[in-house]
């Protein structure tokens, strides 16, 4: 996990569109997937973490992005611009604060040296092709892939906390 563990979380779900009409019948059907979630997360080492999913963020094709704020600098990625990552030192001098962007598809990265020049970048699907590589080679090394089954079980652990933590519209925790 990219922060540790999550102790306790807090969550809202809400489904705005009640009906849709259904692909064969054209009668309207009730639904029952939520359209948006938001959900406030304390983590183990004490941080604070608020995580968004909407359907209706209609801006944004398909933003799947982090920040992490901390005393000494922050830390920005998203999937929408792959190839960069955005760092901002706290440290610095105020007046060489900001953000700088760091080109993370640059050959010298394992996951770009198999692909294209210097200079260009990777795609969406190149995730799921490097996904596939590292689960394949540490097969034929017989080494342990990540993420194994044990961290999805995690995911899904946390995933039933919101689910609860909506429902019962209180701070629930997330077992270990």
């Amino acid at each position: 996990w990219l922060n540790g563990p999550i102790e306790s979380l807090s969550a809202a779900m809400e489904t705005f569109v009640k009906t849709r009409k259904h692909i064969d019948t054209g009668k309207p059907m009730p639904v029952d997937v939520d359209d948006a979630c938001a959900v406030i997360a304390r983590f183990a080492n004490g941080a604070l973490g608020t995580f968004e999913s909407s359907r209706y963020a209609r801006g944004r094709k398909n933003q799947n992005a982090f920040e992490i704020n901390g005393e000494h600098g922050s830390l920005a990625f998203d999937l929408e611009d792959p190839h960069r990552l955005q760092f901002l030192d706290h440290t610095d001098p105020a007046h060489l604060q900001g953000w700088r962007n760091i080109h993370v598809s640059a050959s010298e990265h394992p996951y770009c040296a198999n692909w294209w020049p210097p200079g260009t970048t990777l795609g969406y699907e190149h995730t799921f092709i490097n996904a596939l590589a590292d689960f394949l080679q540490g097969l034929q090394r017989g080494e342990p892939v990540q993420p194994d089954f044990r961290s999805a079980l995690k995911v899904q652990i946390v995933c039933d906390a919101v689910a609860q933590a909506a429902v019962e519209q209180r701070w629930v925790n997330v077992p270990s």
